[in-house]
């Protein structure tokens, strides 16, 4: 076993991906989770993260741990971590893409995700009819 001062020197010599970093500093800055504050349809324990150009939602959906991530460059909704392009969707996983919509409009930092997120869950589930 290596003594802890050759470790730090071996790792602190190391180069560092600066990009890499700064990229992900600059993603990370501009994301904040924190509960959703909305009354009503909404689970009580939910959260909202958004990011700059996604956000996720996580929430409780029968007795389970769920999540929404809609990332808006690409135009998909992730439910679960799955594509709902790919998805038979049950009618509780439905309500719960429509019931974010809610969310999105209650939410001063999610509210420009809406106009976005209702035209792509609206093309995906015509797509699936």
């Amino acid at each position: 076993m290596k003594p802890d001062r050759d470790r730090q020197l071996k790792t602190s010599s190391e180069p560092q991906k600066s990009k890499g970093v700064f990229e992900l500093w600059k993603h990370v800055q501009a994301a904040r989770a924190q509960k959703t504050g909305v009354k009503g349809k909404v689970a009580v324990d939910s959260m909202l993260a958004v990011y700059r150009d996604s956000l996720t939602y996580t929430f409780i959906l029968e007795r389970e741990v769920a999540s929404i991530h809609f990332d808006r460059l690409r135009g998909e909704i992730f439910f679960k971590g799955h594509n709902i392009k790919n998805m038979e969707l049950t009618p509780e996983q439905e309500q719960a893409l429509k019931d974010l919509r809610s969310v999105l409009m209650q939410d001063s930092r999610a509210r420009p995700f809406l106009s976005d997120y209702d035209a792509t869950l609206g093309r995906l589930l015509a797509d699936k009819e």
